[in-house]
């Protein structure tokens, strides 16, 4: 909490002397420290405090260690889909009716895209640097690939934008067994399954009812299946199903690709090296029929930075006292503290003696691509989904380190007071925040 204090009152600081280009990011401008609001209360707000509870107490009578592993995934699964959307019935409807509010742009992008999806990809790029110029904001913070999955959800016939947040719940609800099973892979099976309660009531669940949550799922299932690929005696279209799913999960978001050095760290620390070849040649094919179709990769990537250069060189005051770059430093780490909870805390402490660590060396550079660039405009809480789990996995690294060679036997033990606390805040902040985030 101190740590999320005093990156407040730097931002505070930052912005007081001009040196703040775009808006504060949207879980600042609503938590409790900043924001002039009351808190929503209401009958459904019980329901978040109830799924802590009953996750709480199963945790503490180690129901995690007790079940089958599959058994274990599926019981996770479900219950991160009932905290998530505990926390947003708080609001009623409206806390799930997100999606089509995701940045500006969302709504023009679905009715082009359902009028000619070819056309929408072929002038997307065009499109951004003629909005970008004319309005000096980004509307393409995002490749194509997250409104391409609006407007699929929507020729299905699921229009209302509550609707299209429950789907999209259900599909961001994945990533928590995907990620412990790719922990249980690359750590062990103790270590997994101690894991799964602090996935399950993670606090940045308050922004899953969002099209992000469906990059944070691919993020995962690409993670999760280069992992397991690289274990001994394992067939090779795991790595080359790791490596489609690069490229579909990169036609999603822009600082995305960060989470393939994971992939990368793991293919060595296995001695694997060749399935390198393999996993990026699958890459490059989702990328190739996106630019058959008209889309460019590279040339979104460029004019997504030109529209941030553009925001922090016309906003006045933008140039005063700091670099813009700097001035996201201090909200962006407070948006991943508080998006994590004080766990990460006990996370960076333990860094250096998880056997997770290339989890660390894609997600870590994610973040701080997108702080540096300012590519996650004012919803980095959303952007930055599908790196927040892999951040506390050192979490469960025991300390000291085992005296034996590796840590295949042992876990450290479940925070289960600082998951709680964390899962509290998010009760906190979810009050506090506006319906429609």
């Amino acid at each position: 909490m101190g740590a999320l204090i005093a990156c407040l009152g730097l931002t505070a600081l930052l912005r007081a002397g001009g040196g703040e280009a775009e808006p504060l990011p949207t879980l600042l401008a609503g938590i409790p420290f900043t924001a002039d609001r009351r808190p929503h209360i209401s009958p459904t707000s019980l329901l978040a405090p109830a799924v802590l509870a009953v996750v709480i107490v199963a945790a503490w009578r180690d129901v995690h260690i007790r079940l089958r592993w599959g058994t274990l995934l599926i019981t996770a699964y479900v219950a991160s889909l009932a905290w998530t959307l505990a926390l947003a019935s708080v609001h009623g409807l409206s806390g799930l009716a997100g999606p089509l509010g995701n940045g500006p742009g969302y709504l023009s992008d679905v009715a082009a895209a359902d009028a000619d999806p070819v056309g929408f990809l072929r002038s997307y790029t065009h499109q951004g640097a003629h909005q970008g110029a004319a309005s000096g904001s980004g509307t393409r913070a995002h490749p194509p690939g997250l409104v391409l999955v609006l407007w699929a959800l929507t020729r299905l016939g699921i229009r209302a934008p509550s609707a299209l947040g429950v789907v999209l719940t259900v599909v961001g609800a994945a990533t928590v067994p995907l990620a412990a099973i790719a922990v249980r892979s690359l750590c062990h099976d103790r270590a997994a399954r101690r894991f799964a309660p602090v996935l399950v009531l993670a606090p940045w669940a308050v922004w899953i009812p969002a099209a992000d949550a469906v990059t944070a799922t691919l993020a995962a299932a690409f993670v999760t299946l280069g992992v397991i690929g690289s274990e001994p005696g394992r067939h090779l279209r795991w790595a080359a199903g790791c490596g489609l799913g690069i490229g579909v999960a990169t036609l999603c978001g822009y600082a995305v690709p960060w989470l393939g050095i994971t992939v990368v760290a793991t293919y060595f620390v296995r001695r694997r090296p060749l399935l390198n070849v393999i996993t990026g040649g699958c890459v490059l094919l989702p990328l190739s029929v996106a630019a058959f179709l008209g889309f460019s990769w590279p040339d979104g990537l460029a004019v997504a930075h030109d529209q941030v250069v553009h925001a922090t060189t016309h906003i006045p005051g933008s140039t005063a006292g700091v670099p813009a770059w700097v001035a996201r430093v201090p909200p962006g780490l407070a948006v991943v503290l508080a998006a994590c909870g004080p766990t990460i805390i006990r996370a960076a402490r333990r860094v250096r003696l998880t056997p997770g660590w290339p989890f660390l060396v894609g997600a870590v550079p994610a973040i701080g691509f997108g702080m540096v660039t300012g590519l996650t405009g004012a919803h980095p809480e959303r952007s930055w989904l599908p790196f927040y789990c892999w951040l506390l996995v050192p979490a469960l690294a025991p300390s000291p380190r085992p005296q034996g060679p590796g840590d295949m036997t042992q876990a450290g033990t479940l925070p289960l007071g600082l998951t709680t606390v964390g899962a509290l805040s998010a009760i906190v902040a979810r009050a506090f925040l506006p319906g429609t985030l």
